[in-house]
C-alpha cells in the first residue's frame, strides 16, 4: 500500500533514527512511504494560536493531495496536529502506532523472540490524549513484547509527562519529571516520541531508551538496532 509520508522537523534532525526505523518497518511489510513534497513545519508545540497551528498543518495536507488518502506522521505532535487539521476528512492521518496491531505486523518474519526480557513501554502525553487524536490501542507496545515472550513494567508511568517540551526552557523541570519515570522503569524503555527520547536519554544514566521501531527491527533480525 502507498502512504503519503510526513517526516516533520525532528525526524530530519535529532530523530533520524526514528525516521530510518519507520521507513524500514514499512518497507519490510511491503508498504511504500512517499514523502510529501516541500513539506513545512506543522507548528508542533510552539504556537499558542491554534488557528495558526492548524493552518500550518493544513498546508501539509494540501501538498499531499493526489498522493494518497492515507498520511503517516511518526512524530506524535505532528500526527496530532495533522489529524486536527484534517477537519473535512479528506485524509486518514496515522501515527504508526495507530496501525501497528498484531494483524498489521503479522507480515514480519520473526527471527528473534524476547523471552526472559523486561521492557517499559512509555507513551508520554500526546499519544494517549486527547481522545480525539489518541492512538486507538493504548497497549500496542505491551502486546507486541508480550506476544514475543517478554514481560512489561512501568504501567503507572506510561502516560506521565516527561517534560520534554520544556527541555530548553526549564531543564530542571524536565529532569524532575523524567527521573520520576526512570525510577519506575525496568529494562529498556520503549518510546515513540522524539521529545520523550531526548528527555529520558539525557537523564537515563545506564538505562537504555530505544525507539519501538528499533525493537521491531531487532526481532525481525536486523543487527545493531538494540
Amino acid at each position: 500500500m502507498d502512504y503519503a509520508y510526513y517526516p516533520g522537523c525532528s525526524l530530519t534532525g535529532s530523530a533520524r533514527r526514528l525516521d530510518k526505523g519507520v521507513r524500514k518497518v514499512f518497507r519490510l511489510l511491503g508498504h511504500t512511504l512517499k514523502d510529501i513534497p516541500d513539506w513545512n513545519c506543522c507548528g508542533a508545540f510552539e504556537y499558542g494560536d491554534r488557528k495558526e497551528l492548524t493552518r500550518l498543518s493544513g498546508e501539509n495536507l494540501r501538498k499531499a493531495k493526489g498522493m494518497a488518502r492515507e498520511v503517516i506522521a511518526p512524530c506524535p505532535a505532528c500526527s496530532k496536529n495533522l489529524k486536527e487539521a484534517n477537519g473535512d476528512g479528506d485524509f486518514r492521518v496515522y501515527n504508526p502506532l495507530d496501525l501497528f496491531s498484531k494483524d498489521f505486523l503479522s507480515g514480519l518474519t520473526i527471527k528473534r523472540d524476547l523471552k526472559g526480557q523486561v521492557f517499559t513501554p512509555y507513551y508520554g502525553c500526546v499519544l494517549l490524549r486527547p481522545a480525539e487524536t489518541a492512538i486507538p490501542n493504548t497497549s500496542v507496545m505491551e502486546e507486541f513484547v508480550m506476544n514475543l515472550g517478554a514481560d512489561v513494567a512501568g504501567e503507572k508511568v506510561k502516560d506521565r509527562c516527561c517534560g520534554g517540551n520544556r527541555f530548553f526552557i526549564n531543564k530542571w523541570a524536565t529532569e524532575k519529571l523524567s527521573r520520576m519515570i526512570l525510577e519506575k522503569s525496568k529494562g529498556p524503555i520503549l518510546v515513540f516520541c522524539p521529545l520523550c527520547h531526548m528527555a529520558l536519554t539525557t537523564f537515563s544514566g545506564n538505562e537504555r531508551v530505544v525507539y519501538f521501531t528499533d525493537l521491531i527491527l531487532y526481532v525481525a533480525g536486523e543487527e545493531g538496532t538494540l
